[in-house]
């Protein structure tokens, strides 16, 4: 297909496809002007996972990476060879697994994301435990949080009912079912899906039952996706990172 979309993928999305739009140039003539676009972007790296598949524990499945100046961040050597890192997860130099926390990367659109999302964390681990810097903090949630991406793809806005169809999609769902999901009962994992989870369980796509380290966000929740203290998800972050006398785990 000449893109970065998935063979398997690309017939099933060859029409939601953004046109013209292969690099930063044409990102600025002929995309800038178009806020509203829905369709996914075939020239920027798929996201399905940041972080390291093999050793991580919290895996926080999201919808689809969405999508800032990500041709400017992409022309840039040292994060093109960190998202192509990721994606082959050759991770085994990488100080931060889960690369848009290493503070080098903090001005890139997925690093703000991140960084915003899980500040209330990174602060109650501080309170707790006021031996560990902001940048310890980073260090040791990069090794242990792995951001998951139902769709691989970058949209400005999502709209796509068709999703649960794509193969790349069904793939993630079964590392979830075969792999997490049970890892989770062990007590190995903690799972958590802010979008789409009530979506999938009515579709059977994943179990009804949720447990204590496999938490569902539905309604409201969705829309936040908040990972504050409060939280579900967010207390069951700190709970898997904190042990009985309020330090890093």
């Amino acid at each position: 297909s000449g893109t970065k979309i998935h063979n398997q993928d690309y017939d099933l999305l060859k029409d939601k496809l953004v046109e013209n739009c292969h690099n930063f140039n044409d990102y600025i003539e002929n995309y800038i002007d178009n806020p509203q676009d829905t369709k996914f972007h075939p020239d920027l790296w798929p996201s399905p996972y940041c972080g390291d598949l093999r050793n991580g524990e919290i895996f926080i499945l999201s919808l689809n990476p969405g999508f800032d100046c990500d041709y400017y961040y992409e022309s840039v050597a040292e994060v093109n060879q960190a998202l192509e890192n990721n994606l082959s997860q050759k991770l085994d130099n990488e100080e931060y697994p889960f690369f848009v926390l290493n503070p080098r990367f903090s001005w890139i659109g997925g690093a703000k994301y991140w960084l915003k999302k899980l500040n209330p964390i990174i602060k109650n681990i501080q309170e707790k435990d006021n031996n560990l810097s902001y940048s310890d903090i980073l260090l040791l949630l990069s090794k242990k949080i792995v951001a998951l991406e139902l769709v691989p793809y970058h949209s400005k806005i999502f709209k796509y009912s068709k999703y649960s169809e794509l193969p790349s999609v069904k793939k993630m769902l079964s590392f979830l079912n075969e792999v997490i999901i049970p890892g989770t009962k062990e007590g190995k994992y903690t799972l958590i899906i802010l979008r789409k989870g009530k979506d999938l369980q009515e579709k059977n796509l994943i179990p009804k039952q949720a447990n204590e380290n496999f938490i569902i966000y539905k309604g409201m929740n969705c829309l936040s996706a908040s990972l504050g203290e409060d939280s579900n998800g967010g207390s069951a972050i700190l709970k898997r990172l904190l042990n009985g006398y309020g330090e890093m785990q």
